[in-house]
């Protein structure tokens, strides 16, 4: 550096250059790290400044990401990564909602996939793909029936699963065949025969009657039957054991000495405030009648004691309501535009007191007065001194020399004057886009700008002992000025947001002095209305303008007005002011209330005095009735090529017994099953004429017990109408059979000579799967003498 200073002072030019050249070489080397560093992700920075300029959050989050891969501790860069990475999911979540309201689930799938992707914080990403998984699930297994919505997999069943975890036993029958059958008989017969048939043992309270019941049962659960039968005869049952029930007599005291009582502990999610937890015990309690159930604040929880069917419920109820609430996120955009225009134009006379304004003071100078004229020193030092003239008199005047007063004693001072020539013009715009997020129903509030201090109030220490403070301590209390924006949020089901929106924009226009204190004079405007928007909807709040105009003329009086010397005579003051403020608001649910088909279903719980959750048994697919695919000629069974068609219907048939009974004897006539596949049970109808033909007993064949099975028959006769419906059945577990063979034997005893007709109508045939069987009917006559 010397040698380049010392070639600089030699005017040497022909070293100067090569020194200059060195010195940039320096430099350059000096500052290339700090250019390099400076350059780091600025390149991608400003890639996603302009996209998000124009509104392409996508791409503006791509750019800021590299921006911040480059330089991670960039906060600049931070908070452009993370402003637009929630745009840019609202943004695919938005796609995704059309997508699906288009039917095009894949692709809205695909949408909200993406969304959860680039903003893990986002709820609503994550519930809209479970949802849009389920109804994909729901398209690719198109089943009859089963067009529900799959729960989600954090809400369990509502179900039988409740009381599997609250320790009562569970029934558990042998077999879960659907039961069909019709008997009039004493109520303690037909619900042993009920036990029979599903493979359970049937207990009896001491207390229990049994009366003579008539039931109807036709293609019912267990559950179901036993119910029937307990409504016909005022009893409940309770279970015992996973294969035993009991039958209680249904009485206020019976219920309270044998009704299973089991506690649980509920411990919820979404309740924040104790008056939330409040609300849902007091709407189990008047919901179900719940005595005994106690709400634990410090653990969120609640504790119910009552029945498992009340428990259940309760627990269906809680389930429902403990929901998190939903989450908004408004996008607010404050726009204030301010103009300020002023313009001073004219002459004017200024006194030498600086006062505007034509002042011209007469001053009494009587001639004689004492004036002094102060010393002045010149440039080279020599000092002037000043002359001093000694008056007769002062400035008092005395009564006898009034008569001596002339304009001599009186002298006048012009003003100058001043010509002001000022425009001032100031432009002012004001952009702030804050974001706040807030729960449904909750109040968000938002603050930006200062803490102005306004005096309240002043006081004076007391007197301690005989000293007095003169001090005096003013009470100050701060005021926010700036933008205030109070938001509460109200989520629909139907996508659309109510916003109930207070917004404040104040500032400090002036001040005033208030008892030897400046007090600020604050100008405001408030907007406070209720809004409801759809989700994504921009809405403007404009109108809020304000144009101020002052016009102020100071000058002479009259010559002021004059059009061509008032610029001479006065001084003009035009000031223009212009505000304009324009509020944007634009809704956005990061978070929804996760309600499923689940929540919605209704629920049979019995009656007001009987509350009990009925949970349907899913009861065997069961074929239909058929009929064969060609009619059987009238001759089949005696034709020799029958066997050799493909597939021989099952049917039912009376041998060929040509029986001639007398009135008054007893005879058999034994039903036949032929062509026979896979057969566990038979149901039929048996008509006769009652007056001809009076029914004895059904026996068992020995087709259902060729293997040496018990056979169980099930039977209900009405004498009066002639009609039986008799069912025979296997044990469960116990298999099929097949082939033909004795099916039942029907004893009858004549009653009146003459001709009549049986007929037998099958009512039911499965096998042992439960699935059903066709079978076909038979008839005969019977001649009785």
């Amino acid at each position: 550096m010397l040698r380049l200073i010392i070639s600089a002072r030699g005017d040497s030019r022909g070293a100067l250059l090569p020194s200059l050249l060195w010195l940039v070489l320096v430099l350059s080397v000096a500052m290339a790290p700090a250019i390099v560093y400076a350059a780091k992700g600025g390149k991608e920075f400003k890639a996603g400044q302009k996209a998000e300029a124009r509104q392409d959050f996508e791409e503006a989050f791509l750019q800021f990401q590299k921006a911040l891969e480059a330089e991670p501790d960039n906060v600049k860069y931070i908070l452009a990564f993370k402003r637009t990475r929630f745009q840019a999911g609202a943004l695919h979540v938005d796609r995704g909602h059309k997508l699906r309201e288009q039917g095009n689930l894949k692709e809205a799938l695909a949408e909200y996939e993406r969304a959860a992707a680039i903003d893990p914080s986002i709820p609503i990403a994550f519930q809209e793909i479970e949802r849009t998984r389920a109804l994909l699930e729901q398209q690719q297994q198109p089943a009859p029936g089963a067009a529900q919505a799959v729960p989600s997999a954090e809400a369990p069943s509502d179900g039988p699963s409740f009381e599997e975890a609250l320790g009562p036993p569970q029934l558990q029958p042998l077999s879960r065949a659907p039961i069909s059958l019709r008997m009039a008989n004493e109520a303690k017969v037909v619900v042993e025969t009920i036990g029979k048939l599903a493979g359970i043992n049937v207990l009896f309270d001491p207390d229990y009657t049994s009366k003579r019941i008539t039931v109807e049962l036709n293609n019912v659960t267990l559950e179901e039957a036993l119910e029937q039968v307990s409504l016909l005869t005022k009893t409940f049952w309770k279970v015992l054991t996973r294969n035993s029930i009991l039958v209680i007599p249904d009485t206020t005291v019976k219920r309270r000495e044998q009704e299973q009582q089991i506690i649980k502990t509920f411990y919820l999610s979404n309740t924040i405030t104790p008056q939330e937890l409040t609300e849902v015990v007091t709407a189990i309690r008047s919901l179900l009648e719940t005595r005994r159930i106690q709400q634990i604040n410090s653990l969120n929880a609640i504790i119910i004691r009552d029945t498992p069917d009340k428990v259940a419920i309760a627990e269906k109820i809680i389930r429902d309501v403990d929901k998190a609430k939903p989450e908004v996120v408004v996008d607010v955009v404050v726009l204030e535009a301010r103009r300020d225009r002023a313009q001073q134009i004219g002459l004017f006379p200024v006194s030498s007191s600086g006062a505007t304004g034509l002042q011209i003071p007469l001053a009494y100078t009587p001639r004689g007065q004492t004036t002094t004229t102060p010393p002045t020193t010149t440039e080279t030092g020599t000092t002037i001194l000043g002359t001093t003239t000694t008056a007769a008199t002062t400035g008092a005047l005395p009564l006898n020399r009034l008569g001596t007063l002339s304009s001599a004693d009186y002298s006048l001072t012009l003003p100058g004057a001043q010509l002001t020539a000022l425009m001032n013009d100031a432009n002012t715009k004001i952009l702030q886009r804050p974001e706040i997020r807030a729960s449904d129903g909750q109040k968000a509030t938002l603050r930006i700008g200062d803490r102005v201090p306004i005096a309240t109030g002043a006081f004076q220490p007391g007197i301690g002992g005989a000293i007095v403070s003169p001090l005096i301590q003013t009470q100050f209390q701060y005021t926010d000025v700036g933008v205030n924006l109070d938001i509460t949020p109200k989520m629909h089901a139907n996508r659309e947001i109510t916003l109930k929106v207070r917004i404040e924009i104040s500032a400090v226009t002036q001040s005033v002095d208030v008892g030897g204190i400046k007090q600020p004079i604050i100008g405001q405007r408030i907007i406070e209305h209720d809004i409801r928007l759809r989700e994504g909807e921009i809405n403007i709040i404009g109108g809020i303008f304000q144009r101020q105009q002052v016009e102020t003329i100071s000058g002479i009086p009259g010559l002021a007005q004059i059009p061509l010397l008032r610029h001479i005579f006065s001084n003009v003051n035009k000031t223009l002011a212009e505000d304009e403020v324009m509020i944007v608001l634009q809704p956005h649910a990061v978070r929804r209330q996760d309600i499923t088909d689940l929540n919605r279903r209704a629920l049979d719980i019995g009656t007001e005095g009987d509350v009990r959750l009925r949970s349907p048994q899913a009861l065997p697919e069961l074929g239909g009735e058929s009929s064969p695919g060609a009619p059987a000629a009238p001759n089949a069974a005696a034709a020799p090529a029958a066997a050799a068609a493909p597939a021989a219907a099952t049917s039912l048939h009376f041998p060929n017994l040509n029986l001639t009974p007398r009135v008054g004897e007893t005879f058999e006539v034994p039903l036949q099953i032929e062509n026979a596949s896979e057969v566990s049970s038979v149901a039929m109808d048996i008509s006769y004429d009652s007056r001809a033909v009076k029914l004895v007993q059904i026996a068992k064949g020995s087709f259902l017990a060729q293997d040496g099975q018990p056979v169980a028959v099930v039977e209900r006769t009405d004498e009066a109408s002639g009609k039986t419906t008799v069912t025979l059945s296997r044990p469960p577990g116990s298999g099929s059979v097949s082939g033909g063979g004795d099916l039942a034997i029907l004893k009858f005893q004549a009653v009146q000579a003459g001709a009549t007709a049986l007929d037998v109508v099958p009512a039911g045939t499965s096998n042992a799967s439960q699935h059903g069987l066709p079978l076909r009917g038979t008839q005969t006559t019977i001649t009785i003498r």
